[in-house]
């Protein structure tokens, strides 16, 4: 049976167009101030403009619509004895996060709160479609932000004909808890699509590398050689000097820009 208009449907729309709005303004402010780079990659930023759109008209015209008292529904937030209560605590779990993200001025995105990634030594693509500028004759290697993930293709790819080559990168220093105290892994945070995909990509490093601490970054040079890690054989770099350096205002990379 349809009921009809009754205020409790009215503050239902103006709230629904309220929290549409808030999204859209949400995902607006991480496009303007730039920190939409540490939630989802480059080639996902098309659609939130998209969606930034559609969710604001979508809220305009639930608040325009909200009080056309000739309507008729046949949901509950129609019937006059609803509780209000019930409705504040459902829109309660739309409008917190909406508060939070307006509120707190430190937009940095914190390790702790960080998936649980993990190192990863392997492939990031099949050898057939690793581009790089690294060759066999190359006895220097140099890795930056614009090859990282290309020449760690074609040195996992190419591993026994790496060994012994020089080797230069900048990372941050990662430790997992099965290492000792002269292993490391020198590495960087690479995203696919979205922060939920962030994985840790990069190097075992091995040496007196015990003083290094981890989070901080070093631009390393060492040597090429490998060792057999959880039942596979990966590169590793016998370091030889390492610097200290700032972390660059883009610490992420993105796979799908490669």
């Amino acid at each position: 049976m349809k009921i009809k208009w009754s205020p409790t449907w009215q503050l239902a729309n103006e709230l629904q167009g309220i929290v549409l709005i808030g999204f859209s303004l949400l995902i607006f402010k991480l496009l303007v101030t730039g920190d939409v780079s540490r939630l989802v990659a480059p080639n996902m930023v098309p659609f939130l403009y998209i969606t930034m759109i559609l969710l604001f008209f979508l809220g305009f015209f639930r608040l325009l619509n909200s009080n056309l008292k000739g309507a008729d529904c046949d949901c509950d937030v129609c019937d006059e004895n609803a509780s209000l209560m019930n409705l504040a605590l459902s829109y309660f779990l739309f409008f917190s996060p909406l508060f939070l993200f307006f509120t707190l001025q430190d937009m940095s995105i914190n390790k702790s709160i960080l998936p649980n990634v993990q190192y990863e030594h392997g492939q990031t693509s099949s050898a057939s479609q690793a581009i790089s500028s690294v060759t066999n004759e190359e006895t220097m290697i140099t890795i930056e932000d614009d090859n990282y993930l290309q020449t760690m293709d074609m040195i996992n790819s190419n591993l026994d004909n790496m060994n012994g080559k020089e080797i230069t990168i900048t990372g941050f220093i990662h430790r997992e808890e099965s290492f000792t105290d002269n292993e490391a892994v020198i590495a960087r945070y690479v995203m696919t699509h979205c922060i939920a995909d962030l994985g840790i990509y990069g190097y075992m490093i091995e040496g007196d590398v015990s003083d290094l601490q981890s989070d901080q970054w070093f631009s390393l040079t060492g040597i090429l050689d490998k060792k057999e890690y959880e039942g596979q054989v990966i590169p590793v770099i016998k370091v030889e000097e390492a610097k200290k350096m700032a972390a660059p205002e883009e610490d992420y990379l993105y796979a799908l820009g490669y």
